[in-house]
């Protein structure tokens, strides 16, 4: 029986025009040599119908042609089975590959497969050597895992008895603290108790002898204030009798330009003043002058000379060329969106000749919205003008 993979066997009944190789294509040089072999008889035929020489076999001529187309066609004939001995070695040397050919295919398709077989062989015995090899470690960490689960398990054990006892001996050393604690601020709170008993005690002691010490000094202050009264009330009626006696009095009074908000400042002349007088100053402040009807001390004096004692006075009645007012209110809104603060200008008039617009503008008072402002909280000027500016809280603003 023939193997599979194996070629055809070799069949001694096939013809000489049978391929060896299943059914091919004439070779080129047997196809030229039919084509030269119909073109001689062709040429032969067209001969020998057109010369028409004697057929008779008996005439020598006839016998030499004949004799030579004998010789052409043996030839020939010789030829063709020379061809034909070519080709049948060469059928048999094809054979003889291809046998070859397929004995080594044969030999080749069975080392194949046994080295096929082999490998799988292989194969499994390496596959089953690491299938045990694996669970050998699988059985391994197992192992491993049990023993470390069981050693987790002791140390977890001795881990909790320790903490056991150490919570225990905490506790007791807590309670023993906490009874240590408790006699500590026993002791502390009766020592603290006799302490601040005499602290109160020394406190009550200092306290009483303090009361006594200002008792005395208050006593003596009384004293000193009386006596201080008694001689400032007497220098005060020698220098009235003295100042009476030299008739000093007030001469040149004269108006100046506005100091503040409806106020003026005026000045005079102290007459009368000895030149031995070594008091002028007091003398000068303790002089009333009469101003649109109303008596007013000085409010500072200078001396220069005896007859050159300068009282000054600033006098905020009746003085309505002094008063600047505010006009053209001018409401400006929130400051900004949820500031919860309003801000407001007003335009300063009727600033004296000569004044301090900053000094006006912060003293000229104003009430809108409810309330009353002594000035405005900042000024400025824009264009020569002078401007008030206020900003205070506004719910509406918020």
């Amino acid at each position: 029986m023939r193997q599979r993979g194996s070629p055809p066997p070799y069949s001694t009944s096939s013809s000489e025009t049978d391929p060896l190789i299943g059914p091919r294509k004439l070779s080129r040089r047997y196809q030229y040599l039919c084509v030269c072999a119909a073109f001689a008889l062709l040429i032969f035929a067209f001969t020998t119908f057109s010369v028409r020489p004697s057929n008779d076999p008996l005439d020598p001529d006839v016998r030499d042609r004949i004799r030579k187309d004998w010789d052409v066609e043996l030839r020939q004939h010789q030829e063709e089975v020379l061809k034909r001995f070519d080709t049948e070695k060469r059928w048999l040397q094809e054979d003889n590959d291809r046998i070859r050919l397929r004995e080594q295919w044969g030999t080749e398709v069975e080392r194949h497969n046994r080295d096929v077989e082999e490998r799988l062989r292989r194969d499994e015995e390496h596959k089953t050597h690491i299938r045990e090899k694996w669970e050998r470690e699988v059985e391994e960490y197992n192992r491993d895992v049990e023993e470390r689960l069981r050693r987790d398990e002791e140390d977890k054990t001795h881990i909790r008895e320790e903490w056991e006892r150490e919570v225990e001996e905490r506790d007791e050393e807590v309670k023993e603290g906490r009874r240590r604690d408790a006699e500590e601020r026993i002791r502390m709170r009766e020592q603290w108790e006799t302490e601040a008993q005499e602290h109160d005690k020394e406190v009550e002691e200092l306290r009483r002898r303090e009361e006594q010490e200002r008792i005395l000094l208050r006593e003596k202050w009384s004293r000193e204030v009386e006596g201080h009264e008694r001689e400032v009330e007497k220098r005060r009626k020698h220098e009235e009798e003295e100042r009476l006696r030299l008739n000093m009095f007030w001469t040149d009074p004269t108006s100046h330009t506005c100091t503040t908000y409806a106020t003026r400042e005026y000045t005079a002349r102290l007459v009368n003043v000895p030149s031995y007088y070594d008091r002028r100053v007091e003398a000068c402040m303790a002089t009333p002058i009469k101003i649109h009807g109303v008596e007013y001390t000085p409010k500072w004096c200078e001396d220069h000379s005896p007859n050159n004692v300068i009282g000054h006075w600033e006098v905020d009645q009746h003085e309505p060329d002094c008063a600047s007012y505010w006009i053209w209110y001018k409401d400006f809104g929130c400051i900004s969106p949820g500031s919860g603060q309003r801000r407001i200008e007003h335009y300063l008039e009727n600033i004296p000749s000569g004044g301090d617009w900053k000094e006006f503008c912060a003293t000229t008072p104003i009430s809108f919205r409810g309330m009353h402002f002594t000035g405005a909280e900042f000024c400025f000027k824009n264009n020569g003008a002078t401007w008030g500016h206020w900003v205070f809280d506004d719910e509406s603003c918020k």
